[in-house]
């Protein structure tokens, strides 16, 4: 169900514009990098690394379709951010709500240009497969592998038509190194890299980029969801660590692929923290 229709238009300030100053003349002009103001669309918008980077694309001027199952989070994460974005409740496993948006997307909110296919789970993770809850297992390969498929095939056709568009996959290094207790996280990852590399070729003749960008462990909400909400539970998890990314270091990955010139395709960026590598 998409809300933005709700009375709710709140004043962002300048966050949603970025300005720079004509050398020599004093004149402040908008930034349109890259290349220019784009309705951009976000999976998973309402914290860690979707949330971070809905703000940087508001920064650089862009508008922004958020996306996210819980309504009441998504809103409350971007109440000040006014008509710079369209917020949207969407659960990307379900065929039926991701059709609904692009039915009741409005006319101004498109065509997508910019598309992060970010939402994630692991929930229940971290414990070996057959410890684990299948629904669980179930659950994190609907969100992170048909539900990436499904946000793309929603809006790639679109794309396609118009000979303009970038794909943004959020992958993980976890799909490319398994660990124990990721079985069903890994397959997932893997999957979503095969799926990214298999789109980049069919589309190898198109000006369309696809661009999978595969971080390690960031700090984020992530590992609390993953355990229903323990924050003592996630806590302890990232201190075990030797090392954690932040959800900015992602998001500057993401920028960067965005950022290059049309005739320059990020095919993959994988990150990792120094002190983990």
């Amino acid at each position: 169900m998409c809300f933005a229709d709700i009375p709710r238009q709140f004043s962002c300030g300048d966050r949603g514009r970025a300005v720079a100053s004509v050398a020599g003349s004093g004149e402040d002009v908008g930034m349109q990098s890259p290349p220019y103001a784009a309705i951009c669309l976000v999976t998973g918008a309402s914290s860690g690394i979707g949330l971070a980077l809905v703000h940087q694309l508001l920064e650089r001027g862009h508008r922004v379709v958020c996306i996210a199952r819980d309504r009441a989070r998504l809103e409350s994460a971007l109440v000040d951010c006014g008509e710079q974005v369209y917020l949207a409740s969407v659960d990307v496993t379900d065929q039926a709500s991701v059709d609904r948006l692009v039915v009741e997307l409005p006319a101004q909110w498109q065509p997508i240009e910019i598309l992060v296919a970010n939402a994630g789970s692991d929930i229940g993770g971290r414990v070996e497969f057959v410890d684990g809850n299948m629904a669980d297992w179930a659950d994190t390969i609907a969100t992170n592998v048909s539900g990436v498929m499904r946000i793309c095939h929603a809006f790639l056709p679109s794309m396609i038509e118009r000979n303009l568009g970038h794909v943004v996959t959020i992958g993980s290094t976890a799909g490319v190194n398994v660990y124990v207790g990721g079985a069903a996280y890994a397959a997932s990852k893997y999957a979503v890299r095969a799926f990214t590399e298999a789109l980049r070729l069919e589309l190898k003749r198109s000006p369309i980029r696809i661009t999978e960008v595969l971080p390690g462990t960031a700090r984020t909400g992530f590992a609390a969801a993953r355990h229903r909400g323990d924050s003592d539970r996630a806590a302890n998890f990232y201190e075990q660590l030797d090392g954690t990314l932040d959800a900015k270091d992602v998001v500057a990955a993401v920028m960067y692929a965005l950022d290059q010139p049309p005739h320059v395709n990020i095919a993959q960026i994988l990150i990792t923290p120094t002190s983990d590598k």
